[in-house]
């Protein structure tokens, strides 16, 4: 048979948004070990929604996404023609250009992965590979322990492990390039990992299987000394166990805060500081310095927000520009990286408006979603691993934007890329009809 005969059959037969969905999941699996190919992989499943574009403009969910881009080009066209200004304080115009690749291309992501979230299956899967797609970053946490270093990379950078000794960053990352990004990574998978494992298993081999994968990440989360991503593992486990198990949980954690309170509030007694600290681990009270109500300005992430929302209301419209941060907060005479809050470094970068209507958006999805999630369970319409898994895609969205008012790990893009694809599953929550979302016992 000719060679064109065997291509048309196989083009006959070829499914191209299977095709695109396969893409997507191994994208997903590779996020945190291969990021280099877990992109390529999602940029083809993208491209696969984007094969039928009309639909992404019948869709008004994307208005406010179109919106904002357009204001973020006019933010940047405006920079660049303060050219000269801007060069002469030490911001580069071009970097506002650079920067929409962290926004605009993820709004076009947000629709086309939902051809790929749109049913609870579906994300149910998702939620899984990116569990099993984690187990590599736990394994380079167990190696740096050991002190096997990197960087390691193949196939000439596509695929790179940073593996820096923790002597010299202090705390455990494993295979990301900071502490705080490897934390947050965990924070946000831990709560499919409580999900499944509280989903009834059908061996006990299984059981044991997630039960040492959760235990391994609670460790990695406090060994990576990530106040956020701490609090972020406090906040997220409740919501997916519910509200019948607050009545240890709530106490548990009181406690242990009140126990902390002892070692680092300024009113209490030092004898009683000193027992608690032969008590407590260092690592833990020594994340959380002596705190004080007297000359709270001076706390230098609250410096950095008081800073920022002046220089926001000197040019609220257009922002400064991308990356503008540690330019004008170096006029103070110290250098940081960023605002340490998202939004803030958002409107800092390309004006309010724009900052408004996304974060706007992301709580919109969110409230709503909380009130699907509500319905659902008075209706109790949902199979428990289904209805699990709903309240796990909420509470890492949740713990997404409340790490981010403190920090920023957006602009890592393993991160972000979790963001919208978050955001996307919420979005199809919000879609799907509540009387046909799997029923109990079908």
């Amino acid at each position: 048979m000719p060679l064109y005969k065997y291509i048309k059959r196989f083009l006959n037969g070829f499914n191209i948004e299977k095709f695109g969905f396969i893409c997507f999941l191994t994208g997903i699996f590779f996020l945190a070990s291969a990021v280099g190919l877990s992109i390529l992989l999602l940029l083809i499943s993208v491209i696969v929604s984007f094969l039928k574009p009309y639909k992404f403009f019948k869709d008004k969910w994307n208005y406010p996404l179109l919106f904002s881009s357009i204001l973020m080009l006019i933010s940047t066209s405006i920079h660049y023609q303060r050219y000269e200004k801007y060069f002469e304080l030490g911001i580069d115009p071009k970097l506002s250009l650079i920067g929409l690749i962290n926004w605009i291309p993820f709004f076009l992501c947000f629709w086309a992965f939902q051809n790929y979230l749109n049913s609870p299956q579906k994300r149910l899967i998702t939620s899984k590979l990116l569990i099993s797609g984690s187990i590599p970053v736990i394994f380079s946490g167990i190696l740096q322990l050991l002190n096997i270093n990197g960087p390691f990379e193949l196939f000439y950078g596509l695929i790179v492990w940073f593996q820096k000794p923790i002597a010299d960053i202090g705390s455990l990352a494993g295979l990301f390039s900071n502490q705080n990004y490897a934390g947050l990574w965990m924070a946000l998978v831990w709560p499919f990992c409580l999900c499944a494992l509280n989903t009834p298993q059908k061996t006990p081999l299984k059981k044991i299987t997630l039960l040492i994968i959760s235990f391994l990440f609670v460790c990695f989360i406090f060994l990576t000394d990530s106040r956020n991503a701490i609090l972020s593992l406090i906040i997220s486990s409740p919501i997916v166990l519910g509200s019948a198990n607050l009545i240890w949980y709530l106490p548990t954690i009181f406690f242990g805060f009140t126990l902390l309170g002892l070692t680092v509030l300024p009113f209490v007694p030092i004898e009683i500081k000193l027992f608690m600290e032969s008590i407590i681990p260092s690592r833990f009270y020594t994340l959380f310095p002596e705190i004080g109500l007297n000359q709270i300005s001076s706390y230098p992430r609250i410096n950095k927000w008081i800073t920022s929302l002046s220089l926001i209301s000197k040019n609220p419209l257009f922002g400064w520009g991308a990356a503008s941060f540690p330019i004008l907060y170096s006029l103070n005479g110290e250098r940081f990286r960023h605002a340490h809050n998202l939004p803030i470094e958002f409107a800092l970068s390309y004006g309010i408006l724009p900052s408004l209507i996304i974060f706007a958006f992301y709580g919109t999805i969110l409230y709503l979603s909380f009130k699907k999630i509500i319905r659902l369970f008075k209706k109790n319409s949902l199979e428990k691993s289904y209805f699990l898994n709903t309240k796990a895609w909420f509470a890492a969205s949740l713990i997404f934007l409340i790490s981010h008012l403190f920090d920023i790990q957006y602009f890592d893009v393993r991160i972000s890329t979790l963001c919208w694809v978050f955001l996307a599953g919420l979005k199809c929550l919000l879609k799907e009809e509540e009387n046909i979302i799997i029923k109990k016992n079908q």
